[in-house]
C-alpha cells in the first residue's frame, strides 16, 4: 500500500508539507521494524494507560456520595435485587423498573456478593463495573486507534478518553452509561479492524460487544452501528469489508446473549417490561422531553466542550483534519483516510438523530467519544509535524480557555457554597484552582503557537490536578449536599437503628429522594400517602422527617404532637439537618421526630 504522503500529495493534502508513513498501523510512524521493538512498546503504552486510569478513576470511588437521582435508582434496585436474588424482577421499593435490561443490575449485584455482606450500602462496591466499563473503552480505544494512526495516536487517543471530564465521572457513577461507552469502543475498533484486514476475531468482539450492550442499555448501540454501516456504504460504495461481519457462530452467539432474556422478563412480567421500556422510556424519548429534561437542537454542539474537557483542546482541528483527508483522499485506501471516514461515518448520523430528540442529557453523546478521542489524536500528531489550521487552532484555544474558566470556577464555588463553613479547609481547593487555570493557559498558548507537545502534557496535567482531588476531597467534602448521609448520621447519634439493619419504620413525606432510600433501607416510607397522626404507628416507634422549610410543616408537627399527647408520649426531636436539595435546587431544614415516653431528655417541640 502506498505511503499516505503520497496518496494525498497530488490533491494538495495538507502532508504535502511533511512525510510520516501512517500506513503501518502496527508501528509507531513506521519506524518500528521489530515485533519484539513493537510488543515492547505495546507493553509499555497499555501499563502507562492502566496507570493513568487507575489514577483518575479510583480516587474518591468508595467515599464519593451516592448520587441523586439516577445513580441512587440503580444502586437500590441492585441491592434489592441481591437481598431477594430475584434476577428478573427489577424493582425500586414495591415499584417496578422498567426501563433498561437487566444487565447493569446483574453486574452490580454480583459485585456487591463478592464484596459486601448483608444489609451494606458500598457504593463504591456498585460502582466497580462501570470502572471495568471505563477502562474496557480505553483499551478498547487504544485497540482500535492502532489500526487508523499507528500505536503513538493510539495511545493520545486512549490517553485523552481517559481524561475525558465525563468518562471520569461516569466511571465514578454506579449506571449504565460507562459500560455502554466501552462496548461501543469494542464495536468501534472492531469495523476498524475489519476495514483494515482483520477477520474472524474482529467480528467476535463486534458481535460479543453489541449483544452485552442490548443487555445493558437496549437497542442504543445497534441503532449506532447501523447508522455508521448504512452511512458507510453509501459514502464508499464498498462493501467487501462489511463480509467479515458474516461469522455465524458469533451471530448465533449475539442471540443467545439476550433473546434467553427477553423471553423470561416478557413471561415475568406479561410484556410490561417492554411497554414501559421500549414504549415509554426509550420511544418517549424521541418523541417528546422526558424527566425535565429539554433542549434545542445543537445542545451536544454546546455541552460537548464541557464533557470532553481537556480533549477539547483539538476538537475544532479534529474536524478540520477528517474533513480535509476524506475529501482530499478521495479513493484512498490509506488507513488514516479509511479511518477518517469510519470515525465521521460514526459520529454524524447519530449526533443528528441525538441533537433531534427533545430529550437531551450531557451523556447520550458518550458513545461518540472514542471517534472524536481517535480524530484529535490524528490532528494532534498532524500539528507536531506541520502549523496547520490556524484559524480553528486560535478559535479553539479561546474557546478551550474560556471552559477551563467555567470548570474552575463551578467547582470553587461549590466548594464556597455547599463546602465546610471553615475557610481555612477551602485554600487548597483555590490552590488547586490556580495550578490548573495556569495549566490550561499554557495548552490554550501552545495551541495557539502550533506547540502541540506542550499544549498535550499541559492539557493532561490540567486534567488530572483537578480531577483527582475533585473526586477525592472535594465533591465528598460538599457536605451541604450530602442530605441523605447526613440523615443517616443524625439516626446514628439519635440512636436509632436504620431500618435496612431492622430499625423502626420511618416516614419522610418531604424528602423523598433516591438516595435517602439507598441510605437507610429499602422500607422506608417516601410518600405523603401515610397518615401522619396515626397513634398506634407512634407508640410502636416510628421516626418522621420533616422538612421545617415548608409552610405546613409547624402546623403538622403541633398535630403529630396532640396524636402523641393522646398515647402519652412526648416527642423526641433532633436538631435541624440543614441541607440543599440539588435535585430539586431548593435548600431544606430536615428535623427527625419520634415518640418516647416522657422523661427529661425528651426534647418537646413548642
Amino acid at each position: 500500500m502506498p505511503d499516505v504522503t503520497r496518496v494525498v500529495h497530488s490533491r494538495k493534502f495538507l502532508f504535502s508539507k511533511f512525510s510520516f508513513n501512517m500506513t503501518r498501523p502496527l508501528g509507531n510512524g513506521g519506524e518500528m521494524n521489530s515485533s519484539e521493538r513493537i510488543n515492547a512498546q505495546r507493553i509499555r503504552h497499555i501499563a502507562s494507560l492502566l496507570i493513568l486510569c487507575l489514577l483518575v478513576f479510583l480516587p474518591g470511588l468508595a467515599n464519593l456520595p451516592v448520587i441523586d437521582r439516577d445513580e441512587a435508582r440503580f444502586a437500590q434496585a441492585s441491592v434489592q435485587m441481591a437481598e431477594s436474588d430475584d434476577l428478573v424482577d427489577i424493582r425500586f421499593q414495591d415499584q417496578t423498573r422498567y426501563k433498561k435490561p437487566s444487565g447493569i443490575y446483574w453486574l452490580q449485584t454480583a459485585a456487591i456478593k463478592v464484596f459486601s455482606k448483608d444489609a451494606e450500602r458500598k457504593i463504591g462496591v456498585q460502582r466497580l463495573p462501570s470502572v471495568l466499563g471505563a477502562l474496557l473503552a480505553i483499551f478498547a480505544t487504544y485497540w482500535g486507534a492502532a489500526r487508523m494512526t499507528g500505536r503513538r495516536g493510539a495511545f493520545i487517543a486512549a490517553g485523552m478518553l481517559a481524561l475525558s471530564a465525563l468518562v471520569i465521572f461516569e466511571a465514578h457513577i454506579a449506571k449504565t452509561d460507562a459500560v455502554l461507552l466501552g462496548l461501543s469502543a469494542c464495536c468501534l475498533g472492531s469495523l476498524a479492524h475489519m476495514r483494515h484486514g482483520g477477520g474472524q476475531k474482529s467480528a467476535w468482539v463486534f458481535w460479543l460487544a453489541l449483544g452485552a450492550s442490548i443487555m445493558i442499555k437496549g437497542p442504543v448501540l445497534p441503532i449506532l452501528v447501523i447508522l455508521t454501516l448504512l452511512s458507510l456504504a453509501i459514502w464508499e460504495r464498498k462493501y467487501s469489508w462489511m463480509s467479515h461481519l458474516m461469522n455465524w457462530p458469533a451471530i448465533i452467539i449475539f442471540i443467545l446473549i439476550w433473546v434467553p432474556w427477553v423471553i423470561l422478563i416478557w413471561m415475568a412480567t406479561d410484556g410490561a417490561f417492554f411497554v414501559e421500556s421500549l414504549g415509554k422510556d426509550f420511544g418517549g424519548k424521541l418523541v417528546s422531553a422526558q424527566e425535565s429534561h429539554p433542549g434545542p437542537p445543537g445542545y451536544y454542539l454546546g455541552t460537548i466542550w464541557i464533557t470532553l474537557w481537556p480533549t477539547c483542546l483539538l476538537l475544532l482541528p479534529a474536524f478540520g483534519f477528517a474533513l480535509r483527508a476524506v475529501r482530499n483522499g478521495k479513493g484512498s485506501d490509506a488507513p488514516v483516510v479509511k479511518g477518517m471516514r469510519l470515525c465521521l461515518a460514526w459520529l454524524i448520523p447519530y449526533w443528528v438523530l441525538i441533537e433531534l430528540m427533545p430529550t437531551k442529557l450531557p451523556h447520550y453523546a458518550l458513545p461518540l467519544f472514542p471517534a472524536l478521542c481517535v480524530m484529535a489524536a490524528i490532528a494532534a500528531i498532524t500539528l507536531l509535524k506541520v502549523h496547520e489550521f490556524p484559524i480553528l487552532r486560535r478559535i479553539n484555544a479561546g474557546i478551550f480557555l474560556f471552559i477551563s474558566a467555567i470548570l474552575i470556577a463551578a467547582i470553587m464555588a461549590g466548594q464556597t457554597l455547599y463546602g465546610p463553613n471553615d475557610i481555612s479547609e477551602s485554600y487548597y481547593v483555590y490552590a488547586i484552582g490556580a495550578v490548573t487555570g495556569i495549566c490550561a493557559i499554557i495548552a490554550s498558548y501552545a495551541l495557539w503557537h502550533a506547540k502541540m507537545k506542550v499544549g498535550l502534557i499541559s492539557a493532561g496535567v490540567a486534567a488530572m490536578i483537578i480531577s483527582i482531588p475533585t473526586y477525592q476531597f472535594i465533591l465528598p467534602n460538599l457536605t451541604k449536599l450530602r442530605v441523605a448521609d447526613q440523615i443517616a448520621s443524625a439516626f446514628k447519634e439519635q440512636k436509632i437503628t436504620l431500618p435496612r439493619y431492622g430499625g423502626p419504620a420511618v416516614i419522610s413525606p418531604h424528602f423523598t429522594e433516591p438516595s435517602l432510600v439507598y441510605r437507610l433501607g429499602t422500607s422506608i416510607d417516601v410518600t405523603d400517602k401515610a397518615d401522619l397522626l396515626d397513634v398506634n404507628a407512634l407508640s410502636s416507634g416510628r421516626v418522621l422527617i420533616l422538612d421545617h422549610k415548608r409552610a405546613e410543616t409547624d402546623i403538622l408537627i403541633k398535630k403529630i404532637r396532640g396524636a402523641a399527647d393522646d398515647a402519652n408520649m412526648c416527642l423526641k426531636r433532633s436538631p435541624k439537618i440543614k441541607g440543599f436539595n440539588y435535585s430539586k435546587g431548593n435548600e431544606v431544614e430536615l428535623v427527625i421526630l419520634r415518640a418516647m415516653p416522657c422523661t427529661d431528655d425528651a426534647i418537646i417541640d413548642q
